[in-house]
């Protein structure tokens, strides 16, 4: 089974679940129901779907095939950078010092995580960088995206549009060119691939919509550097991975940073 078989089986199969997660959303908070999204707001959502978890999917793992796993992971975490950088824009002000300060020291925390500056890159992988770059250019527009139209529509009806669009690409793309009936999935990995799907898209994928619904679009996307830190850490506990000094700094950089941030947002909450 390729890298492509998992992203087209896992976004096809996870519609069901975000559907079914939408449907308990809306009955639980049927008291305060949200407005009806308009035909603009959900074709928006899907576009921001497609371009993100469809064109940003392929690019990414089409950069895994040229360049290594952890220089792809420190690149990709570049996102927080370009949502900061479009919410400045479209709100036409200054982030605050403490979102700058959050911002540097969480990448250089995942830049020493994933251990991305001991490894030089060959003119071929130059190439793979500049798709991960695209990626985590979609990852930041979808970031932003969810954050304006969350304002108007449920995070669930958003995340279920959004990621119904994707699923239905991949499902054809994959159809055209791979060929569904060559797929071939043996029991075992079908538990995986389940678990994948359930804990690993469907649940997250609604927890930062409703996240960055609360709390925006900059802090959500600083706060998702947590990333990489924990898979080091679970790496360690589960697998005995061994993690270097530099690795364990980082850690510790990017979660208090991330702490320190929200902190001293609490805190400014707390006196107005």
């Amino acid at each position: 089974m390729t890298y492509h078989d998992v992203a087209a089986i896992r976004s096809v199969l996870a519609i069901p679940g975000f559907i079914l997660v939408a449907v308990l959303s809306a009955r639980r908070f049927k008291s305060k129901p949200s407005p009806k999204p308009t035909a603009l707001q959900l074709t928006a959502a899907a576009s921001a779907g497609l371009w993100c978890y469809y064109f940003g999917a392929l690019a990414n793992f089409y950069a895994l095939t040229l360049i290594q796993a952890n220089v792809e992971r420190a690149l990709l975490f570049s996102y927080p950078a370009m949502v900061v950088f479009f919410s400045a824009i479209t709100a036409r002000a200054i982030p605050s010092k403490s979102t700058m300060l959050a911002l540097a020291t969480t990448s250089l925390g995942v830049l020493l995580v994933t251990g991305a500056a001991d490894a030089p890159l060959s003119s071929e992988q130059w190439q793979g960088v500049f798709w991960v770059l695209f990626c985590s250019i979609t990852i930041a527009c979808y970031f932003m995206a969810n954050g304006a139209l969350t304002r108007s529509m449920s995070s669930a009806t958003f995340t279920l549009t959004a990621m119904t669009a994707a699923g239905t690409a991949f499902f054809i793309h994959h159809g055209l060119v791979m060929g569904w009936l060559n797929i071939e999935l043996p029991g075992s990995s079908l538990l995986i691939m389940l678990g994948l799907v359930v804990f690993a898209t469907v649940l997250p994928l609604f927890c930062v919509a409703e996240g960055i619904r609360r709390i925006g679009a900059s802090r959500g996307a600083l706060l998702s550097t947590v990333g990489p830190p924990a898979t080091a850490f679970m790496a360690y506990v589960i697998y005995d991975e061994q993690l270097s000094v530099l690795q364990l700094l980082g850690t510790i950089l990017v979660v208090l940073s991330v702490a320190l941030l929200e902190w001293r947002s609490a805190y400014q909450k707390a006196k107005t």
